[in-house]
């Protein structure tokens, strides 16, 4: 059997937040403890689906920094892929991508050609639309 670990970790914060917070006497705790359960809710979002958004922002960053390859060379990161699908792996190859963005984000930024400004726009789309996909729902 393959365990859910979201599923898992949610069961474990609900029982936490509803069966164990309210019998604690003290606030600090019973804040403390809310804190943890809410917590253990955005690590089982990230266990769900944290790879899968860290892949959709790659293909965007690849997409981008080709678009970019004549303010700044990134050619063979931009065919880079992690060396596994683990976080660790993943986590790794979007650092390294994201560092690029950064980099031609101030290339673009400098130049004020017309084609500059339009990929300016396509980072800044790029950036909204990550975040939004990044949200912490279980904070919420």
């Amino acid at each position: 059997m393959i365990p859910n670990t979201d599923d898992a970790l949610r069961m474990l914060s609900q029982r936490l937040m509803n069966h164990l917070l309210p019998d604690l006497k003290s606030l600090y705790c019973r804040s403390d403890g809310m804190l943890v359960g809410m917590l253990m809710n955005a690590i089982a979002d990230e266990v769900a689906t944290g790879i899968d958004r860290r892949m959709k922002d790659i293909a965007d960053m690849k997409t981008l920094l080709a678009k970019g390859g004549s303010y700044l060379d990134a050619g063979t990161v931009v065919s880079s892929e992690p060396l596994s699908l683990s976080l660790k792996d993943v986590n790794q190859l979007h650092d390294e991508l994201t560092g690029h963005l950064i980099q031609l984000h101030i290339q673009v930024e400098k130049e004020g050609s017309a084609d500059a400004t339009e990929l300016n726009n396509d980072i800044w789309r790029y950036l909204e639309t990550t975040a939004g996909r990044h949200v912490i729902t279980a904070m919420g």
